[in-house]
């Protein structure tokens, strides 16, 4: 008992005295590495980005290389990837004496290279250009056949878009060209290619749109409104072309955003409704009287309803001139009769 008392103090004392990583290193089973150790490791980089045409060492793994860093790999297309297997990186870790091996055959590593986009509309103002020059509409909307033609270009790369000879038919609104399309980094082509496009152009006309959307009974404000060039088939009879015909103007029902205004969608905005209690203004030559009366219709400013005397049981036509107030042109009564 003495002795095992013995052992297990000495263990406790031994234990004590080390550091404490180093006493959770010996618990694990495992030895202490120091920095200078480390640095001496290779490791592997799981994602590479590269933005160049080529891999190199470096960017695979971190850590020294012992027989200089240089391009392994080619790098994939522009915004595409590839996908190295654990073969691979052992060959390029021990072509390069680095201190590395993959832990299992499943390791992998992906190379991402970074893009640009030379976007569809890019390509498509070139186009239209072009176009104009050979007669086509000034402002058309222009849909070409190919649902995409946007190109991924290498990140640094500055492209530029030559359109060539532009074959354009007035009759069908059809189109066809050939679009050369050439990147340079550091005054080096490293991007060619040449696309055909081709399709079709519809006239556009201006049109009156809001800029967001209304909701029934909104009143049409100065800043709701704005010009859009829309295509001519869509744009239905009974647009509204001008603007000073619309602001102040009331939504009948919902109107969305970016879409045409005609005008059964809008009224003046109602100051008076049907059956409503209204102040009735009599104008004479003379003075002003005001008697109050049941609207039989609902108007806005300016517009003339027919308003119920009460008290004469008569039926008067008179001018919405405010909220509720109406006025009666005796002149005009006195013709009516």
């Amino acid at each position: 008992m003495k002795r095992m008392a013995w052992i297990l103090g000495t263990l406790a004392a031994l234990g004590a005295a080390l550091p404490p990583a180093a006493g959770t290193a010996l618990a694990a089973g495992t030895v202490e590495v120091s920095p200078s150790r480390a640095e001496a490791f290779n490791t592997l980089n799981p994602v590479i980005p590269v933005r160049g045409a080529v891999v190199k060492v470096s960017d695979i793994f971190t850590g020294p290389i012992p027989r200089g860093d240089r391009a392994v790999l080619a790098a994939p297309a522009p915004g595409e990837r590839s996908v190295l297997d654990a073969d691979l990186l052992l060959r390029i870790a021990r072509a390069y004496g680095l201190d590395w091996k993959p832990a299992s055959r499943e390791i992998k590593a992906v190379v991402k290279r970074e893009s640009r986009t030379l976007s569809q509309s890019e390509i498509i103002a070139e186009v239209r250009a072009a176009l104009e020059a050979e007669g086509a509409p000034q402002s058309a909307e222009i849909v070409p056949s190919s649902s995409s033609l946007s190109i991924s270009l290498p990140a640094d790369a500055v492209p530029t878009v030559d359109v060539g000879q532009v074959s354009y038919d007035p009759r069908t609104k059809r189109f066809s060209t050939v679009v050369d399309i050439t990147a340079a980094e550091d005054g080096r082509v490293v991007f060619t290619r040449q696309m055909t496009v081709g399709g079709r152009i519809y006239p556009t006309e201006p049109v009156l749109v809001l800029t967001a959307s209304l909701n029934r009974g909104d009143i049409i404000r100065p800043e709701h409104v704005t010009v859009a060039n829309l295509r001519a088939d869509t744009v239905r009879e009974g647009a509204i072309t001008d603007a000073f015909a619309l602001v102040g103007k009331q939504a009948r029902r919902a109107i969305r955003e970016g879409e045409p205004i005609r005008a059964n969608q809008v009224q003046t905005p109602v100051l008076v409704r049907r059956g409503d209690e209204v102040v009735v203004f009599y104008a004479l030559k003379t003075m002003n009287l005001t008697a109050k009366g049941k609207a039989l219709d609902a108007g806005g400013q300016g517009e003339h309803i027919r308003v119920l005397n009460p008290k004469s049981n008569r039926i008067l036509t008179a001018k919405v001139v405010q909220a509720n107030q109406v006025v009666v042109d005796t002149a005009t009564q006195t013709a009516q009769r």
